[in-house]
């Protein structure tokens, strides 16, 4: 994996960690989770905009994820709180996407042939994100 893909790759995953947090926002009760969640988007968002100025120096645009995906993941979440919108429901879709996110990451992070630092701490940052991310949510569940 070069430069270019994995900062790709996190760009996207930042998005789309974004889009997952903001979709199920709507549906937190508890004030303690919606403080973790709008923590976590702020954290998301640092990251994607980190990402897209280290594209753009490489003269790359950052891609966003896609149409499909976006939807699908919107879909689903909206499917599995329709009857359960509660903090424990809401924590653990949480958990499940950013237990994705570290499972990916980590593979995307042994595949890195390159060495640009920058890059490289930029891809240990979203995988601590995730990481700390579920810990947030434990005390939820």
């Amino acid at each position: 994996m070069r430069d270019i893909e994995l900062l790709q790759y996190i760009h996207e995953t930042a998005a789309m960690g974004i889009e997952g947090l903001q979709d199920v926002s709507g549906r937190i009760h508890d004030s303690g989770l919606m403080k973790c969640v709008q923590s976590q988007i702020r954290e998301y968002q640092s990251i994607a905009i980190e990402a897209a100025k280290l594209l753009k120096s490489m003269g790359e645009t950052p891609k966003e994820p896609s149409g499909m995906a976006r939807m699908s993941a919107g879909m689903m979440s909206a499917m599995q709180t329709m009857t359960d919108s509660s903090a424990s429901k809401i924590s653990e879709l949480v958990i499940n996407g950013n237990h994705m996110g570290i499972t990916k990451g980590l593979k995307h992070l042994h595949d890195y042939a390159g060495d640009d630092d920058r890059i490289r701490r930029l891809a240990e940052k979203l995988l601590a994100t995730e990481q700390a991310n579920v810990e947030q949510m434990k005390p939820f569940l």
